[in-house]
């Protein structure tokens, strides 16, 4: 009878609200290769010793299945040198896909400009406590996530509001 009340609970709950990583945590730190074959590691572009050098990175969990991803994408590809301009780096990453898979879905989205990092293993998004895709992390420079969507990037202003939460 409890198991059967938890999980109503839970069911009952708003999806974000079993998200075990909250805003205000620090963002686990990674290292994942990028589809050209270079080594990515988030602490070279956000926490304590890139203070100052950076605004942040707009990190966003995906899978070529899911089609509310397949909308997003191009958005985010379409701010990347504007969030660039601002010391605003935006980073894609492919959940449990292998690379032929990733660099395909970019091609046919035209999706060129982000990073694009291969977690073929979970591992990333497992550390991120990843639960939805997609799901974006706003990670200010001091390595604090500032903001989360669960799911689809709605439109411009949401978008944009999340990003403001890294320019403070």
């Amino acid at each position: 009878m409890k198991k059967i009340l938890l999980v109503t609970l839970i069911a009952l709950l708003p999806y974000h609200a079993v998200a075990a990583l909250k805003t205000s945590e620090s963002a686990p730190v990674f290292s994942l290769q990028d589809l050209g074959n270079k080594e990515f590691s988030l602490d070279n572009f956000v926490g304590p010793a890139r203070r100052g050098k950076s605004r942040g990175v707009v990190l966003s969990f995906f899978a070529s299945w899911c089609l509310p991803c397949r909308i997003e994408l191009p958005m985010l590809d379409a701010r990347v040198d504007e969030l660039a301009g601002k010391g605003i780096r935006v980073v894609l990453v492919g959940v449990r896909e292998d690379r032929a898979k990733i660099e395909a879905l970019m091609t046919e989205l035209k999706v060129s400009k982000p990073t694009v990092l291969s977690d073929s293993a979970g591992k990333v998004s497992g550390m991120y406590q990843v639960r939805f895709l997609p799901t974006t992390f706003f990670i200010g420079s001091d390595g604090q996530v500032k903001d989360i969507i669960f799911g689809e990037i709605r439109d411009e202003a949401e978008l944009r509001a999340s990003i403001e939460k890294l320019l403070k």
